[in-house]
């Protein structure tokens, strides 16, 4: 009897092994164990290929350790042997230097990245510059015609004053700009020189205008044009940037004479100057009339939320506005005038629009008022803020590129895509629209600009749209429990 029972022990043990093995639970369990073991030999065999073949992805803000698309399609051009050697020790890399400076050398079968100690061979930079280098820096050379540039550590980083600690703090990084234009001038046999006029009250040219002036090496100087009898020769392109008073008629006659001989102008407005008659017929000359007053814009998506006249133009189709048009940032143009073309232009003239307003803009002739509305006297738009000028006559072909604020490439704009505007207006003028100036990559936490139809379009949501949608969810999951 105990024989009996000992073996229906058995057979009931095996009997539910048997059928737990054989389970709707154990088949799930089996399912998901098999499932995990795939997904885990998968990860592990996608790791081992990503590092095998040195696949890395940048997830950081601004692409910090990504070659921009200019960069890229500036380093597949080039034809001559490049080599860019980073002067460290052993051990000693900056991260973020060392992970940019590589992309280079993918970047192009023309770039070579050679790190070589500054220890080590102390005398190897002094063959190419004669001031002392520190670590961490660049040395670009151009092995076919042995041109070279040194791009130094502090060049690199940049650093402003915080006032609250009194101290440095490093609020950008600015490794690919530099090393993007040393290539550029150690490849370029002709660099363009600037000339900026003095001498009328100009807006000064800031820190920005500077910094991308170099790193698209444009050599800059001032020109006061009110003691010089005519522009030098070696001119490439003039600059008067928002003039406050007037011209003499020799300063006129000396720019137009310079002008029809081929000459290039970037020429930027000042609303509030008048009686500037001289300088104006630069302008008319070349088929361009300025509108008095200020432009107001009507369409509240065309400007900044709760400013009417720091106006969004609309970005027209040019080589000169391509950049700006890719980027994801707007142009803006502050405290601008309207511009017309003239019906009566000479035949010689091409006129091309490069930024407008949208047909609710208007101009307030009388700046003094505190309405921001159309009043008697405003003149309606739309209007042009930017237009290229071509004149050909003779075979000699002169360009002037007019822009209607005095902002347009100052301080207040230059994080947003006026600075590729610059770009393109100065490699357009200079015949060669593969000039660039890469911006500086900022540390700082990444700011939203929104205009006032979307404030208005965000305030909705966050006000009216999420709520309802809550208190519906809410609705609807109380009546059907009620329902249950």
């Amino acid at each position: 009897m105990k024989d009996i029972k000992e073996n229906e022990k058995k057979t009931n043990f095996f009997g539910n092994m048997k059928a737990s093995f054989s389970g709707r639970k154990f088949r799930n369990g089996a399912y998901v164990t098999m499932v995990s073991v795939v997904v885990i030999v998968i990860i592990l065999v996608a790791n081992m290929i990503v590092s095998k073949m040195n696949i890395q992805f940048d997830f950081s803000k601004q692409g910090m350790y990504t070659l921009t698309k200019d960069t890229k399609e500036m380093a597949k051009g080039l034809t001559d042997d490049i080599t860019i050697y980073y002067l460290v020790q052993p051990n000693n890399e900056t991260d973020l230097f060392k992970n940019i400076v590589k992309q280079y050398d993918i970047a192009s079968d023309k770039i070579t990245v050679v790190n070589k100690n500054p220890v080590l061979y102390p005398q190897f930079a002094s063959q190419y510059v004669d001031a002392s280098v520190t670590e961490n820096s660049f040395l670009v050379v151009n092995n076919t015609n042995k041109r070279s540039k040194y791009v130094d550590y502090s060049d690199m980083l940049i650093q402003e004053m915080n006032y609250q600690t009194y101290q440095q703090e490093t609020t950008g990084i600015d490794v690919e700009g530099q090393l993007t234009a040393a290539i550029q001038y150690v490849t370029s046999t002709d660099l363009p020189k600037m000339y900026v006029v003095s001498g009328h009250g100009e807006t000064a040219t800031g820190v920005s205008f500077s910094t991308a002036m170099g790193k698209m090496n444009v050599n800059v100087d001032t020109l006061a044009t009110v003691s010089e009898g005519s522009i030098p020769d070696d001119c490439d392109m003039l600059y008067i940037n928002a003039p406050q008073s007037d011209f003499s008629e020799a300063e006129t006659k000396m720019i137009k004479d310079y002008l029809i001989a081929g000459g290039k102008a970037i020429i930027t407005l000042n609303y509030n100057a008048t009686s500037l008659t001289n300088f104006l017929s630069i302008l008319k000359y070349y088929g361009i009339e300025v509108v008095n007053g200020v432009v107001i814009e009507g369409d509240s998506s065309k400007h900044l939320s709760n400013y009417v006249n720091y106006l969004i133009p609309n970005i027209e189709t040019h080589d000169i506005t391509s950049g700006a048009s890719d980027n994801s940032t707007p142009v803006f143009m502050p405290d601008a005038s309207g511009l017309k073309i003239l019906d009566t232009k000479r035949s010689t003239l091409t006129i091309e629009p490069l930024l407008a307003t949208s047909d609710a803009a208007f101009s307030k002739v009388n700046t003094s008022s505190t309405s921001a509305a159309k009043e008697d006297g405003d003149i309606a738009g739309p209007f042009n803020l930017g237009l290229e000028a071509t004149d050909t006559y003779n075979n000699i072909t002169s360009s002037i590129v007019v822009y209607s604020s005095a902002y347009t490439f100052g301080e207040e704009t230059a994080t947003y895509s006026n600075s590729d505007l610059l770009t393109g207006t100065v490699g357009f003028l200079a015949g060669d629209k593969d000039l660039l100036s890469i911006p500086t990559k900022s540390l700082a936490d990444a700011t939203i600009t929104v205009s006032q139809q979307q404030a208005i379009m965000l305030g909705a949501l966050v006000v009216f749209v999420i709520p309802a949608l809550i208190l519906f969810i809410g609705i609807m999951v109380t009546l059907k429990r009620r329902k249950k």
